[in-house]
């Protein structure tokens, strides 16, 4: 019953993301410059057809593009294989298959709905918005984020506090993962250039961080990791 119960969440959560965009299509091209007495109707002529065009919709663009990158989706045995071979292709590629089901090349050219208001603020994590993002929230999202504001201004359980501190010190591993790695490529021939280093990608992490969730690392911190990682790096040459 659980797993019934994900695969229809996560088919809800397929179709909530692409079921607004129109399904690519080169109907209006095919009727207009493509059929007539001495029209080749083969698929062979009909995509000939349509390549041949100087000017084409958005949506026949996509579909073009599409019946090139999935072919191997379309495939016999393949995820839309039997949908093709009924004339579904498009709606199995768009409509009723996971994106991260399809190969690399054909969800490239996926069109999904683009996040809009709190929900494109907030997808990398809740975080308090300037005064410009909030201007930009519609009625419904201004009344989320506030409530949210208030209780994230309100007195912490100590399970909030356990789940902010396991935040970031997740987060800091992860900084301090990265130092690890870019000492280690960065090829330094002393401490101080391993320090540089550190320094940089600790700042960029900082920079990147919207929740304002990571703290910034002491200068003892730094010469600690990059040493650390400078002896690491000198041990393996």
């Amino acid at each position: 019953m659980r797993s019934v119960m994900r695969s229809l969440a996560a088919m809800l959560v397929l179709i909530s993301t692409v079921s607004s965009v129109p399904l690519p299509t080169c109907d209006d091209e095919v009727g207009v410059h493509c059929v007539g007495e001495d029209a080749d109707l083969s698929p062979e002529g009909i995509n000939a057809c349509l390549e041949g065009l100087s000017e084409k919709s958005e949506l026949c663009t996509t579909y073009l593009q599409m019946m090139k990158a999935c072919k191997p989706d379309m495939a016999e045995g393949a995820v839309c294989g039997d949908a093709a071979m009924n004339g579904e292709a498009m709606p199995c590629l768009v409509q009723r298959t996971k994106p991260e089901d399809l190969s690399e090349a054909c969800r490239a050219t996926l069109k999904v709905d683009e996040l809009q208001g709190l929900a494109k603020y907030w997808a990398d994590g809740k975080r308090a918005l300037n005064i410009n993002e909030i201007a930009d929230l519609n009625v419904d999202d201004k009344d989320t984020y506030n409530r949210w504001m208030k209780k994230k201004k309100g007195k912490k359980t100590d399970k909030d506090r356990e789940r902010d501190y396991a935040v970031k010190a997740a987060k800091r591993e992860r900084v301090e993962s990265l130092i690890a790695v870019a000492v280690k490529e960065g090829r330094p021939s002393t401490v101080a250039e391993a320090v540089k280093i550190a320094e940089a990608e600790a700042q960029k992490a900082i920079d990147e961080d919207m929740t304002g969730t990571l703290k910034a690392f002491t200068k003892p911190q730094i010469h600690g990791l990059a040493k650390k990682a400078f002896n690491a790096l000198k041990s393996e040459l």
